[in-house]
């Protein structure tokens, strides 16, 4: 894979990294901010109240937890991307890095994808090429030993009649 290749590869990982994470903080303050607007409503189902805490005091703390919920999930999935990034990062020269900020263009991403599949095309018919060969070497070696075993059958056979 070219350093080209590798860098527009390693900024795509980078501009979805960043778009998930967005997206997802995105939620995180929508359920935020629909917490905080939902007015209190009774249970639907009865409860058997905790004697050490207030009714009051058990919902936030439910919301705390989920929101923490929501922050460890956020946490894991940016050491997955880390996870996802680090052999493009490691595999692009040092050199080749760029100072300032450079964002994948549609046609630069559009570019790669296409040599991507083109090379990805090119080799799955260079299987298929070697596995017809040999399906075909089979065949011929099949065809072969189906003669032979018929020699030898006849060649039994006319001695059997000649014993």
């Amino acid at each position: 894979m070219s350093s080209y290749n590798q860098d527009l590869l390693k900024e795509a990982l980078k501009a979805l990294g960043k778009s998930l994470l967005i997206v997802t903080g995105v939620g995180y303050g929508v359920l935020k901010a629909l917490d905080v607007l939902t007015p209190e409503r009774p249970p639907l189902v009865s409860r058997t109240p905790d004697p050490a805490k207030p009714p009051a005091a058990a919902e936030p703390e439910a919301t705390l937890r989920r929101l923490d919920g929501v922050e460890e999930r956020l946490i894991r999935m940016e050491k997955c991307l880390e996870v996802l990034a680090a052999p493009v990062e490691r595999a692009a020269p040092r050199a080749s890095r760029r100072e300032g900020e450079h964002f994948v263009t549609r046609a630069e991403l559009n570019q790669a994808m296409e040599q991507l599949s083109g090379s990805l095309e090119t080799d799955m018919e260079r299987r298929f090429e070697v596995q017809n060969r040999s399906v075909q070497s089979l065949r011929a070696m099949i065809a072969r030993t189906d003669e032979l075993l018929e020699q030898v059958i006849e060649n039994i056979e006319s001695v059997g009649v000649h014993a």
